[in-house]
């Protein structure tokens, strides 16, 4: 209730209590009013907060997911074993020295870069919108 609404209605029970010895119920009724308001925006974000909680619980798994497939592929050891079994493949088939380095290189900037945390993030955000379509 506004600042002149609240006077407003101060004036009111006064000259109503002056005529009459109702003023008390009056008062009574405009707090069980604010209280029903009260009662009811705390519901709400009741409500709210329980979806909030729901999403990021349902962001659990795939979260977990992706971080574990993340951290594994970074494993150093694994990282450089995948890029010289590339390396090994090329120079098998037969492609030159130069060649074979230079795609190697470039394969091994492209699984790194594949890390790169807005990628990440928007993966994370892809499997949540799957499983809530499911």
């Amino acid at each position: 209730m506004s600042g002149e609404r609240r006077e407003e209605a101060r004036r009111l029970v006064e000259r109503f209590t002056r005529s009459s010895g109702e003023a008390r119920e009056v008062e009574v009724e405009v707090g069980e009013e604010k209280d029903r308001r009260s009662r009811s925006e705390v519901e709400e974000l009741k409500e709210v907060l329980d979806v909030v909680s729901k999403f990021l619980k349902d962001l659990t798994e795939p979260i977990d997911r992706i971080m574990k497939t993340m951290l594994s592929a970074m494993d150093g050891s694994k990282l450089g074993e995948e890029v010289a079994a590339f390396y090994r493949k090329l120079k098998e088939s037969g492609m030159p020295e130069e060649m074979a380095s230079e795609m190697t290189r470039e394969y091994f900037k492209a699984r790194v870069q594949s890390f790169n945390p807005a990628n990440l993030i928007t993966t994370i955000f892809k499997e949540a919108g799957k499983k809530e379509e499911k």
